[in-house]
């Protein structure tokens, strides 16, 4: 589809005003939709039913990010609950896979690495955010939200590897080159 509005480097900025493409704010849309579409990445490519329902839900959250966004909270807004239901879904895979190293290389199954895709884009778009926040007022929770997914993203990837029997390849900190 399209409209040819589009045309000149401009689109609507969702409350009727007309922005350049180039503006913080359409990068940052831009972003949560490309973060959108790799949690539907990782979603296809995960077995657990668990994670899938985890990763239906932020799709949704991250629309009603986008929507808080443009819709400067008339409509769906992110909320403290949204984030603690994050932060409860954290500790759930915590218990699941112990100990933690730091440094954990991304690999290991399609799944985990899928979830670490998902991981880094949720981290730029989290970066992305806390830029626009300094231009323009930003529902305080989005940031906290996008903090917080990026940490149950990687748990995911964790509990993934965990379930299929594999190891981590945790990265030497303390190796010479």
């Amino acid at each position: 589809m399209f409209t040819r509005r589009g045309d000149q480097g401009e689109t609507d900025n969702g409350l009727r005003i007309r922005i350049g493409k180039d503006s913080p704010m359409v990068d940052l849309q831009g972003t949560l939709d490309e973060l959108n579409s790799f949690i539907g990445n990782a979603l296809i490519n995960t077995k657990w039913d668990d994670i899938k329902n985890d990763l239906i839900k932020i799709q949704n959250d991250v629309f009603v990010i986008g929507e808080d966004l443009t819709a400067e909270s008339q409509h769906r807004t992110i909320k403290e609950e949204d984030v603690k239901w994050l932060e409860q879904r954290v500790f759930e895979y915590r218990k699941e896979i112990g100990k933690i190293k730091l440094f954990v290389i991304p690999d290991g199954s399609l799944e985990a690495v899928s979830l670490h895709m998902a991981r880094t884009v949720a981290r730029r778009t989290e970066r992305l955010a806390v830029f626009v926040s300094k231009q323009m007022p930003m529902n305080k929770y989005i940031m906290i939200y996008l903090n917080r997914l990026s940490s149950v993203l990687f748990m995911q990837a964790l509990a993934s590897n965990r379930r299929l029997g594999i190891v981590e390849r945790i990265w030497d900190i303390k190796r010479e080159s």
